[in-house]
């Protein structure tokens, strides 16, 4: 009987570090295939980690890489970031990019609404290599803001990967 229980409390807290394991101590994974080269040859990994200081960590993996993309992390807020969309723009003669919309909630005081922030990556590709190169810097002050309330109402124009795609269409060269 004593060893039936010891056997029993084993697999219990086996079971619970394999759980562990296989949500990277305690982060959420969610990977987003995407198109490179061909159809579905990469996938976006965002791993969400609910710590002290919550962060967002995505990586691009595929073609035998795995290559780091961001780190967003804001460690105020009620709620944790997230990685709210992932997308590819082409346009004829330009390189393609990578877009990624990360979001967080707010409700404090003096803060109320939804925090966005905007990154655009440069995807350069060869046969054997994908490279990033962060050109966010193109999109100027609208690269993260607030829809909500902070002393007064503010608007992000940024919401959804739809938007962004419309602004490229117009601004990107």
């Amino acid at each position: 009987m004593k060893f039936l229980l010891i056997t029993i409390l084993f697999l219990i807290i086996g079971c619970t570090n394999a759980k562990t394991n296989d949500t990277y101590e305690g982060c959420d994974v969610k990977y987003t295939k995407i198109s490179l080269k061909v159809k579905n040859d990469f996938r976006i990994v965002s791993k969400s980690c609910n710590e002290e200081n919550p962060v967002v960590i995505n990586y691009l993996e595929g073609g035998n890489q795995k290559i780091f993309i961001n780190k967003y992390d804001i460690n105020i807020g009620k709620w944790l970031p997230k990685l709210e969309a992932v997308s590819v723009y082409k346009k004829d003669n330009q390189r393609p990019l990578l877009i990624t919309l990360h979001t967080q909630v707010w409700d404090s005081p003096t803060v109320n609404g939804i925090l966005y922030n905007v990154n655009l990556y440069e995807i350069y590709l060869t046969e054997k290599r994908v490279r990033l190169v962060d050109i966010s810097n193109i999109l100027g002050n609208s690269q993260s803001g607030l829809e909500g309330v902070s002393d007064d109402y503010m608007h992000f124009k940024f919401k959804d990967i739809a938007t962004i795609k419309k602004w490229l269409d117009k601004n990107y060269k």
